[in-house]
C-alpha cells in the first residue's frame, strides 16, 4: 500500500474515533449524547447546579430555611472550606433578593470565604408561602436589623466562628451599619457596595434631589430633549408628577440609560433574568421574583428607618463604589465616607463600573476582597494534605 493511501486510512480511522460517541472510544470514556435544543429549564438548572457543586470534603453547600422573628427566611451557605472566614451578603432593593443569581458571579469567592446569602423577609424564595398582609406592617428597616442579627448569630453558631465579614449592597448598606454599631463584637469588618445612607443627598438643602440634578446635567450635556422633558416632570414637587417609589423608579430608568446602573448596559434586564436559572429556586419561585421584588420595594418604602445612631464605628469600614453609580450616587458616598470614623476605613473606586461592581469588574472585585478584607478575618485556611483523594 502506498504511503499516501496508508496516511489517508489512518486519518479516516482517527476521525471515526473522534466523532464516535460509543464503540471504540467508549473504552476510555465517551462523549455525552448530543443536546437537544431548545433546552428545558430543568436541563439548564441541572447543568449549572453540577458546575457549581462543592466538591471538597472540607466544603459546605447548604440551602436552609430559618425561622426569623416570626418569618420564614432562606439562606444559602457555600464554600470550599467551611473553616474559611464567613462572608454574609445582604442584598439590596429593597426587596431585590439575589440568592438564585449568585451562580453567575460568586463561585471564585468560595475559594477564600464561606459565603452566605440571605433572602430577606417576604421576598425571593420567601415570597410564595408568605402572608404578605401579615408581613407588611413588619417591613421596616428596624425589623431588618433585628432579622439580620438572628441570621448572623445562627451562621456563626453553625460554623463555629466568633465573627464574620458583612457585605451589604445598596439597600443592604442602609440598615446594616446600625447592627455593626450595636454588636461590633460579631464582625471582622463591614463592606459596603453601592453605599446608600449617604444617599447622594449628604449635605443637600431641603427640597433638593442630587440624583435628579445629576441626571438633568447629563441630559442637557447630551442635548437629549426627551430626557430633559421627562426629567422636568420628575422635579421635586412638580405638579401632577409621580411620588414615592413611582418617582424613584422613573428616575432610575434614566440613571440606567446613562450608564448609572450596569455600566455599558441601558437596562438591568439581564441581571434580573439570572435568577431564572438559579438552582436555589424552583420554577415557581423564579417566576415570582419580579412581583416579590415590586412588593418588597413598595412595602418597605416610607417605613421607620434604622440609620446608624452615629458616624463612629468600632470595626473596619470599606466603601466599594463604581465611578458612574447613579443608583447610589458616587459623590454622596464620598461625602458620607469622609464623615465616618473607624479604626480603619478605605474608599475603593471601580473605574468602569456603576452599581453592580461584582459583575462589571468581577476580577478586581475579587482581588479587593482577597487583598483588603480577607486578611482582617485571618485569611483563608490551608487544606490538609491527603495522599488519597476523599470523595464527598
Amino acid at each position: 500500500m502506498r504511503a499516501s493511501a496508508r496516511l489517508a486510512l489512518r486519518l479516516s480511522a482517527l476521525a471515526a474515533l473522534l466523532v464516535a460517541p460509543h464503540g471504540a472510544a467508549g473504552a476510555q470514556g465517551s462523549y455525552p449524547p448530543a443536546t437537544g435544543f431548545p433546552m428545558s429549564r430543568d436541563t439548564i438548572v441541572g447543568r449549572i447546579a453540577d458546575l457549581q457543586r462543592i466538591h471538597t470534603p472540607e466544603g459546605i453547600e447548604e440551602l436552609e430555611a430559618l425561622e426569623v422573628n416570626g418569618s420564614r427566611q432562606w439562606i444559602s451557605i457555600r464554600g470550599l472550606n467551611r473553616a474559611n472566614p464567613i462572608l454574609l451578603v445582604v442584598h439590596g432593593g429593597p426587596g431585590s433578593a439575589m440568592l438564585a443569581s449568585t451562580w453567575a458571579y460568586q463561585k471564585p469567592w468560595e475559594d477564600f470565604f464561606t459565603v452566605v446569602n440571605w433572602d430577606q423577609r417576604g421576598v425571593g424564595k420567601n415570597w410564595n408561602p408568605a402572608d404578605t398582609g401579615a408581613l407588611r406592617p413588619t417591613m421596616t428597616a428596624a425589623q431588618h436589623v433585628r432579622d439580620a442579627e438572628v441570621v448572623v448569630r445562627h451562621v456563626l453558631k453553625k460554623l463555629g466562628q466568633q465573627k464574620l465579614v458583612l457585605l451589604g449592597w445598596s439597600w443592604g448598606t442602609s440598615f446594616t451599619p446600625a447592627l455593626v454599631q450595636q454588636h461590633p463584637e460579631l464582625f471582622h469588618a463591614w463592606v459596603g457596595m453601592g453605599v446608600a445612607g449617604g444617599g447622594g443627598a449628604a449635605g443637600a438643602a431641603p427640597g433638593r434631589d442630587p440624583l435628579h440634578e445629576r441626571l438633568m446635567d447629563i441630559a442637557r450635556a447630551a442635548a437629549d430633549t426627551q430626557a430633559v422633558r421627562e426629567l422636568t416632570a420628575l422635579a421635586p414637587g412638580a405638579p401632577g408628577g409621580p411620588r414615592g417609589i413611582d418617582r424613584a423608579l422613573a428616575l432610575r430608568k434614566w440613571a440606567r440609560i446613562y450608564d448609572g446602573g450596569w455600566y455599558g448596559k441601558p437596562t438591568l434586564d439581564l441581571f434580573f433574568k439570572l435568577s431564572d436559572w438559579g438552582p436555589e429556586y424552583t420554577a415557581r419561585e423564579a417566576e415570582a421574583l419580579v412581583p416579590s421584588t415590586q412588593w418588597g420595594a413598595r412595602a418597605i418604602t416610607g417605613g421607620p428607618g434604622a440609620g446608624a445612631p452615629s458616624l463612629r464605628y468600632e470595626v473596619p469600614m470599606f466603601f466599594l463604589m463604581g465611578r458612574y453609580d447613579l443608583h447610589t450616587l458616587y459623590a454622596g458616598a464620598q461625602a458620607h465616607f469622609a464623615r465616618i470614623e473607624a479604626p480603619l476605613k478605605k474608599f475603593i473606586t471601580f473605574e468602569r463600573s456603576a452599581h453592580f461592581v461584582m459583575v462589571e469588574e468581577p476580577g478586581r472585585f475579587l482581588m479587593t476582597l482577597v487583598t483588603e478584607v480577607l486578611p482582617l478575618a485571618g485569611g483563608a485556611k490551608a487544606f490538609e494534605v491527603r495522599e488519597v483523594p476523599i470523595r464527598r
